[in-house]
């Protein structure tokens, strides 16, 4: 094949030189090689051009070979040859021709250029102009000479390139090559598959080399980072000139988050994008304490990334520093995102900088007027795609009474088109004023939206109030169905929510609707999960209409299975009116139930009902002293929200009190801290619990340094020296509330036990599927890429049988599935704990996330996002994809059996 040679290239054009294999001689000059003779052609195509000072050279290639990186070399024989080092720039990122085309094209556009003249070996031209004209460059190649290989060696490269080109990885390529003779595979197979790595998806490979090639070099990086020691990450890994070594190293700094941000910033800086991906998520999760100085180099960083170039991978540079900024919030950052909504930027980036301004409204309370009317400006340009109505479901405040009606109309323009863009339109009406009701209602009411959509119409009728309770009535009443089998389908995730949205103020058409749902019947054949979910919806109904009254009939009726959902309904009528006398006996009924939810919202009561007075105190003994870690929980955060009621009269005020002939009280009589609660928690705070248990272990702490008690404080120093950040950082604050002022709780010098998982990791996505009790097989893929460990321990985990026989304890309709605890409330997990692997990556419906109580806390527990759902987005691990109707999952479903591969 002739290709097209320019001899004198157009001065706005580039000579790119493809990096490949080689060896030094003597002098550590290239030794006679396809290298050298790729070189030898740029350096030619160079002086025919005859306009060396706007002829750019681009020597591009990150492999190292004879620790030498291939751009280093290629840039050193070009000087020797004559080409001027200022005319030659470096590309050391790539690992594979697809980044050499993604890195070279990114460099020329910050140069403003667009074409580019490639040189690199015959055989390997044709891949290569392809690959570069996918990154959006227009591309002409110049062939350098193959060397005369052999007629076999031929055969084999020609096989694999044509391979190659049809997407598969570069050592199943060679393989498949070598294949076609015994010759060939004894010419290729027995060495390195290629010069190249594999062409791996790009953003994919960037984020986390393969866990294959664990390398020593590359698991001191993974132990580093496991152990939370950033002295220990390698000197040598971030200063590297190849990008793997570079990319590790980022991501331990980030994820480690040590107080010292000189790692993170030198990240923020490098010209590879993964690594400057990874520098900007760590600014931003450390940015507390310090955002003057990071939001100052991340907004410098943007302002040099061409904000026009499309989104092509799940990591890039400019939707890391975008979503930074968010997390830093202030005013600077917020005029910074700001600026870049209206440069008209590629729409991944637009919709970064709306979730980075959805961020700002969260953590901030609201937007300015003219950053909502920014927002605004980018959701009228383009309703179908743009997440720019995203902020405005993160405040009650962002678009304020003045653009309410701009809010309007932009939202009902997004309606018209399917999407994620819709799901945060439906959000946004819920602030958008009375007059976003009827459209609400029509969602609420449409076959034709998401069940999320569904849900989230009827969180914003409830949130506007009377106007919004007509239109939930009308919703009601179209999702009640005909039959009642419908029910194990998503529309009971709806229609509960749409029930649990009603107010106290009922009008007629509401109250009409939910006697409707209250006179459900699951028949006499129902299966345990349709009894389940009609007597949720039936004592949801109840609950509304009994307006208070514990003891009606309605919620006496409304349980058809275990009677868990029939306490829930009594209780939250109980809470209506004060718990004294027959209602407090109903309160103590329900504490000491069956249902261990039950007891906990039970304990959670105390705190709303100071009338309980002493009456609460041996009841939140006894709760102290459970088994179960969330009630043991519930009760020490009761405990710590109200010390002064855990106080009684002295042995000797109450003598006094008994005594007719005593002299009266004092002004202040003495107080002691009640016996069965000091014991109890005494008992507690001695109790082995395992690692895990964070939850219960820090309300622990927290309730015994409220009320003073010396074991406390012993327990809380302990935590103090914990491996675990979430405990030391909680027991900072409670020793400097119980008066220790100046306390430092630092990591120890030991670090906790490693994570076995590093040292065999999944080395490929894994497929597990959970079957449910309503028939349902839903699937859950993890994928180790991001999150080894974590992947590794959930296939683990299910293949030994720990899920079988787990409830789902959490759905949030429209938001997430959370399972893993076989103690079933979410307080549980496996016995031990996992470090975060948290990553600058999205969650959109169906990623599955690491459920956390805090960093570091992670262990069996996973949720499945069921839509796109930015603030989740690095501040969970996303460690897989889920398959199947997870939006018709419903609290009390029970895992009858797993199957992992």
């Amino acid at each position: 094949m002739a290709y097209p040679v320019a001899p004198k290239p157009r001065v706005d054009g580039a000579i790119v030189v493809l990096g490949c294999g080689f060896s030094l001689d003597g002098e550590r000059r290239l030794s006679p090689g396809a290298l050298s003779r790729r070189v030898a052609r740029a350096a030619q195509l160079f002086e025919a051009a005859g306009d060396g000072e706007r002829i750019v050279v681009v020597a591009s290639g990150g492999r190292a070979w004879a620790g030498v990186v291939e751009a280093d070399a290629i840039r050193a024989e070009l000087v020797r040859l004559g080409v001027p080092a200022a005319a030659i720039a470096r590309e050391r990122g790539s690992l594979s021709t697809r980044d050499n085309a993604r890195y070279t094209a990114a460099l020329l556009a910050r140069r403003g250029l667009g074409r580019a003249t490639l040189v690199t070996c015959d055989w390997h031209l044709d891949r290569a102009l392809a690959t570069f004209r996918r990154a959006g460059l227009e591309a002409t190649g110049v062939p350098a000479p193959s060397g005369g290989a052999r007629g076999l060696r031929r055969l084999w490269r020609w096989g694999r390139e044509r391979l190659l080109s049809l997407g598969l990885s570069g050592n199943l390529a060679s393989c498949l090559a070598c294949a076609a003779g015994a010759g060939a595979a004894l010419l290729a197979c027995g060495r390195p598959a290629s010069t190249e790595p594999p062409p791996t998806d790009a953003g994919a490979s960037a984020l986390l080399p393969p866990a294959a090639s664990r390398d020593p070099a590359a698991l001191a990086r993974a132990r580093a980072e496991d152990a939370r020691r950033a002295s220990a990450v390698p000197t040598d890994a971030a200063r590297s000139h190849e990008a793997a070594p570079r990319r590790e190293a980022a991501r331990a700094f980030a994820r480690i988050l040590d107080a010292d941000d000189a790692p993170l910033l030198r990240a923020l800086d490098d010209d590879d994008d993964s690594v400057m991906a990874w520098g900007a998520y760590g600014l931003g999760e450390s940015c507390r304490g310090k955002p003057e100085a990071h939001v100052a180099a991340l907004a410098a960083r943007l302002a040099s990334l061409e904000p026009w170039r499309p989104v092509t991978q799940p990591i890039d540079a400019r939707l890391a520093v975008l979503r930074a900024l968010g997390r830093c919030a202030g005013e600077v950052a917020e005029q910074t995102l700001r600026a870049w909504l209206r440069r008209g930027a590629a729409p991944g980036t637009l919709d970064a900088a709306a979730y980075a301004l959805g961020d700002v409204a969260a953590r901030r309370g609201t937007l300015s007027l003219e950053s909502s009317a920014a927002l605004l400006d980018a959701a009228q340009r383009d309703p179908a795609v743009s997440a720019a109505l995203y902020p405005f479901g993160r405040s009650d405040c962002s678009a304020g009474d003045e653009l309410q009606p701009r809010l309007l109309l932009a939202a009902r323009a997004s309606l018209a088109h399917a999407g994620f863009a819709r799901f945060f339109a439906v959000r946004a009406l819920g602030r958008a004023g009375p007059d976003a009701a009827d459209e609400l209602a029509r969602v609420l009411s449409s076959p034709d939206f998401t069940p999320p959509e569904r849900a989230e119409a009827a969180r914003g009728l409830a949130r506007l109030r009377r106007v919004g309770q007509a239109g939930l009535a009308g919703g009601i009443a179209a999702l009640v169905p005909a039959q009642v089998a419908a029910l194990t389908s998503d529309l009971f995730g709806v229609l509960l929510t749409a029930v649990e949205a009603a107010g106290d103020d009922l009008p007629k058409a509401l109250e009409s609707a939910l006697w409707r749902v209250t006179r459900l019947e699951a028949g006499e054949d129902a299966s345990p999960a349709l009894g389940r979910r009609v007597s949720q919806l039936r004592c949801a109904a109840a609950t509304r209409l009994a307006k208070g009254a514990w003891d009606s009939d309605v919620l006496r009726g409304c349980d058809v299975t275990d009677g868990e959902a029939g306490d829930k309904a009594r209780l939250a009528a109980l809470d209506h009116g004060p718990l004294t006398r027959a209602r407090r006996a109903a309160w103590l009924q329900l504490v000491h139930g069956k249902h261990v939810r039950v007891t906990e919202a039970a304990l959670e009561l105390i705190a709303r009902h100071p009338e309980l007075g002493d009456a609460a105190l041996p009841v939140l003994a006894e709760a102290l002293g459970s088994a179960a870690a969330g009630v043991v929980a519930t009760a020490a955060d009761v405990v710590h929200g109200h010390p002064d009621r855990m106080f009684v009269l002295a042995a000797s005020e109450k003598r006094a009190a008994l005594d007719p002939s005593a002299p009266p009280p004092t002004a202040s009589p003495a107080r002691d801290l009640d016996a069965g609660v000091a014991r109890a928690l005494r008992a507690a705070l001695a109790h082995p619990w395992t690692e895990d248990l964070v939850e219960t272990r820090l309300s622990l702490m927290d309730a015994a340094l409220s009320v003073g008690l010396d074991e406390g404080r012993t327990f809380a120093q302990a935590a103090c020296r914990d491996p675990n950040a979430t405990l030391r950082a909680r027991a900072a604050k409670a020793l400097a509330a119980a008066g220790d002022k100046g306390v430092a709780c630092t990591a120890p010098e030991k670090p906790g036990r490693l994570a076995p998982e590093l040292d065999a990791p999944l080395t490929a996505p894994s497929r597990v599927v959970f079957d449910l009790d309503t028939g349902a097989s839903l699937a859950v893929t993890f994928d180790p890429l991001l999150t080894p460990v974590a992947a590794t321990r959930f296939v683990a985990l299910a293949r030994s049988g720990f899920y079988t026989g787990v409830v789902v304890h959490r759905v949030v309709p429209g938001f997430v599935v959370q399972l893993g605890d076989r103690g079933g409330d979410g307080y549980g997990g496996s016995g031990g704990l996992m470090r975060c692997e948290t990553s600058p990556v999205g969650f959109g419906a169906l990623d599955v996330g690491v459920a956390l109580a805090g960093r570091d806390t992670g262990s069996s527990q996973f949720f499945v996002t069921l839509a796109r759902h930015p603030h989740l987005d690095g501040e969970y691990a996303r460690v897989g994809r889920a398959s199947g109707d997870w939006d018709a999952v419903a609290e009390g479903d029970i895992v009858t059996a797993v199957h992992a591969w």
